[in-house]
C-alpha cells in the first residue's frame, strides 16, 4: 500500500536519483503524446473514409437513376412516340451498307 501511495502522490519524482526518473516519466509523456496523436489521426481517417463510403453510394444511386432514364428514352415504344411527334416514318427495309475501296 505505501508503494502505490508513493506512485499515486509522486512522491518517486522527489527522491534520490530523480534525473533517472525524470528521464523515465519524460518518456512516457512523450510516448502518451505520441498515442493520442496517432488516434486522433486515425479517428479522422475512419470519418473522411466513412463519408467518401456515403458519397460513393449517392453517384452510384445517380448513376443508376440516370441509367435507368436513358433506357427509358431507347425504348422502341419512346422512339416511335417521338418519330410520330416529328411526322417521321418506320421503313421496314434496312438500310444499305455502302464500301468504299
Amino acid at each position: 500500500m505505501n508503494f502505490l501511495n508513493k506512485i499515486l502522490f509522486g512522491n518517486f519524482l522527489i527522491n534520490k536519483g530523480i534525473s533517472k526518473n525524470w528521464k523515465l516519466v519524460i518518456c512516457f509523456f512523450i510516448m502518451a503524446v505520441v498515442m493520442i496523436f496517432s488516434s486522433h489521426s486515425t479517428d479522422k481517417k475512419i470519418i473522411y473514409i466513412s463519408d467518401l463510403k456515403n458519397n460513393i453510394t449517392v453517384l452510384e444511386s445517380n448513376f443508376i437513376e440516370s441509367r435507368k432514364k436513358v433506357m427509358k428514352l431507347k425504348m422502341e415504344t419512346n422512339v416511335a412516340s417521338v418519330m410520330k411527334v416529328r411526322e417521321l416514318r418506320n421503313y421496314n427495309n434496312p438500310p444499305k451498307k455502302i464500301i468504299i475501296k
